[in-house]
């Protein structure tokens, strides 16, 4: 993958801000550490080399100046001890290595040159106590800094080294970062440049890690099924208006032109007109159903969704029907559980039970029994509108949703097969769930809405 692609990725630089930032806290924290060592062994020099003075002060106040030059000589020849020189009056050395100096109190002499500008055999940088005793004498104690140069070269190089392993790893680390997230992008944008191609049946891969890119998939699969979905409805619609809709368009204008070659009576005109009326009423309702189910499909009423008492809505459906149901030599049970709630839309869930009541009707024989019933239970509620006629074939129970779709012993029935379509989007915009079963004879619609 080019890295100039790599490195212009919002994850890299994320990923360097956050190095830099993190390599900045390491900076400041390891200076103060720093500061924090040095100043610690510094104070410690100070006090070994204040203490050692005093010793010495004693001795010479003690035992005079001869043993205190003795005692420099012997402890100058012991390695790893501290740096002395003791000068008399004229300044000449008397004991002692350390370069000398005139001037008193604290002195730091550098590597190769002493605190009077003069060469020095010495080449670290020495610290020195210089103290005057009686008699003119002058004492110095000191110590070199390389103990402290040492701590400050392996220190820094160690804040060097773990600034590096932070940098590096923070950038390394974005540019495999960065490397994950364009090859989980290039997979979202060869899908879509799939679908943009007309291939309506490709998906996101997903890799099953459940990260935010996993959901971000599963949420554009989700949505492409349903425009794929779409748009099939469409093809179908598209497909079944220019089948179903034929039939009835071709014979009005052939009644008309039959009317239209022949002599009439007034009657006869009469007649064909109000046969066109009637042929011309059937394909607007026809349109208006298939209005109705693009309206409902398209969700704007749910907006207006309100507790509905579907035991009401059922119970007056049942009364309303009742009648015809009579009267056409069938029968009608009800067992309605009483205060059933759910949220919907009480036109759209009135016209889901009248549409199944009136399928039941058309679609069955005299002597059919029509029940409806309605249960409140833990998991949601269930509405069914069973019969005893002749069924459906369990091959053909999803078709019958598609718009327009016909059994073949009902084509010739009147109707324009958009009832159960519409009851199918009514199922849908309310989240519920619909399922068709055999009810030992004939059909069981049940409908599962959420709890």
């Amino acid at each position: 993958m080019p890295l100039p692609r790599l490195v212009s990725t919002a994850s890299f630089r994320l990923s360097a801000l956050y190095a830099v930032l993190f390599g900045g806290c390491v900076l400041l924290l390891g200076a103060a550490a720093f500061w924090s060592t040095r100043s610690a062994l510094e104070t410690q020099l100070t006090r070994r080399i204040e203490a050692e003075m005093t010793l010495l002060e004693q001795e010479f106040r003690s035992n005079g100046i001869d043993r205190l030059i003795a005692t420099v000589q012997q402890r100058t020849r012991i390695k790893g001890n501290l740096d002395y020189f003791v000068l008399d009056t004229a300044g000449k050395r008397l004991a002692g290595d350390l370069p000398t100096t005139d001037r008193l109190g604290w002195v730091v002499f550098d590597g190769g040159q002493n605190a009077g500008g003069e060469q020095s055999d010495e080449n670290e940088a020495v610290r020195v106590l210089v103290k005057q005793l009686d008699g003119g004498f002058r004492l110095g104690v000191g110590e070199d800094l390389e103990q402290v140069g040492e701590m400050e070269e392996t220190f820094l190089g160690i804040l060097a080294s773990a600034l590096g392993i932070v940098l590096v790893l923070g950038i390394g680390g974005g540019l495999l970062l960065s490397a994950a997230f364009l090859r989980r992008v290039d997979m979202i944008t060869r899908t879509a440049d799939a679908i943009i191609d007309g291939d309506l049946s490709r998906r996101i891969e997903r890799t099953g890690s459940g990260d935010d890119f996993d959901h971000l998939s599963a949420t554009l699969n989700v949505m492409l099924d349903r425009i794929a979905g779409l748009m099939e409805n469409l093809r179908q619609v598209s497909s079944d208006i220019a089948h179903d809709l034929r039939t009835p368009l071709s014979r009005l204008r052939q009644d008309l032109e039959e009317a239209q070659k022949r002599d009439l009576s007034a009657a006869d005109f009469k007649r064909v007109i109000e046969d066109a009326v009637a042929e011309a009423d059937v394909l607007l309702e026809t349109f208006s159903a298939l209005l109705r189910i693009a309206q409902i499909e398209a969700g704007t009423r749910r907006s207006a969704f309100r507790p509905v008492d579907l035991s009401d809505v059922m119970r007056t459906v049942a009364e309303a029907y009742a009648p015809a149901v009579e009267e056409s030599g069938r029968t009608l049970r009800t067992d309605i559980a009483e205060g059933v709630q759910v949220g919907g839309d009480r036109g759209l869930l009135s016209q889901l039970f009248v549409n199944l009541v009136e399928n039941a009707l058309h679609h069955t024989p005299p002597g059919t029994t029509i029940a409806l019933r309605l249960s409140g239970q833990s998991a949601g509620v269930v509405a069914e509108v069973a019969d005893t006629g002749p069924g459906i074939p369990a091959d053909e129970r999803v078709k019958v949703f598609r718009r327009f779709y016909r059994l073949e012993r009902s084509r010739t029935a009147p109707g324009s097969g958009l009832g159960l379509s519409t009851v199918a989007a009514i199922v849908e915009l309310h989240h519920a769930a619909i399922e068709l079963l055999d009810n030992e004879p004939g059909l069981r619609v049940v409908i599962r809405f959420p709890a």
